[in-house]
């Protein structure tokens, strides 16, 4: 190996090391940004034991994460030549990758999250008025931002009118 492609596979690595720590921030493992880095960069499809190799983690962790990035549709398996190692491959759009994933992740806690706030607030409001009080506002801010993000995902106009409201219920120190 040259050392072009020995300073090239180093620079690989460490962007995909800073990925990872980003993708971390975000909520994701760190593995996935790692792995997304190999599979988007690589010209062809990459095997599971090549992310292995190149990352210096364990099969089982490269394993577990595909799965987990190919049901958020961020990669694919393709078949290369040997059906028992396949290859993976990034999804080519982008900001479809990024649709998939607000529209599998943070509408699904969104919803819970309303869930949740709706089940308490049944309870608080004869027994603590004061907190039912807060839930009712943080049950706004809630469904302003589950709207917003479904307006997002169906490429609407989200009103910041609703916002600045909301952010008028909020108390200033």
């Amino acid at each position: 190996m040259t050392r072009v492609k020995q300073d090239l596979d180093q620079k690989k690595i460490q962007l995909a090391e800073s990925i990872g720590e980003f993708i971390k921030y975000w909520g994701f493992k760190e593995i996935h940004g790692k792995i997304w880095v190999l599979v988007y960069l690589s010209g062809q499809p990459i095997t599971a034991k090549e992310m292995t190799a190149n990352l210096g983690v364990t099969k089982g962790l490269v394993s577990t994460a595909l799965a987990e990035m190919i049901a958020y549709e961020v990669v694919e398996k393709v078949t290369l030549g040997d059906a028992r190692s396949p290859g993976y491959r990034s999804k080519p759009d982008l900001v479809q990758v990024i649709y998939n994933i607000l529209r599998n992740r943070e509408l699904k806690l969104m919803t819970r999250i309303q869930e949740d706030i709706s089940a308490l607030s049944v309870e608080m409001q004869a027994l603590e008025p004061e907190m039912f009080e807060k839930l009712t506002k943080l049950d706004e801010m809630t469904n302003f931002a589950a709207d917003s993000l479904k307006k997002l995902l169906n490429n609407r106009v989200i009103s910041t009118d609703r916002f600045k409201t909301i952010m008028r219920l909020i108390p200033r120190a």
